[in-house]
């Protein structure tokens, strides 16, 4: 059986820039270790991972009321 928590499907189409690993981990000031976790879990997508760190940093910005 697949594993359930990978939120990013292999078979997705990726369109757009990139994020290797480390130019992720750069780009925030994350450790190693939680960029390989985040980009294992939500791929590489730029828009995707930029998208990710707004939400962390601030949620209330994506809340509806």
């Amino acid at each position: 059986m697949p594993d359930q928590s990978k939120l990013f499907p292999d078979h997705r189409r990726l369109s757009g820039e990139r994020y290797t690993v480390e130019t992720f981990r750069a780009a925030y000031g994350l450790s190693h270790e939680e960029a390989k976790r985040l980009f294992d879990k939500f791929g590489p997508s730029k828009r995707e991972l930029d998208l990710l760190m707004r939400a962390r940093k601030d949620p209330r910005q994506f809340l509806t009321f």
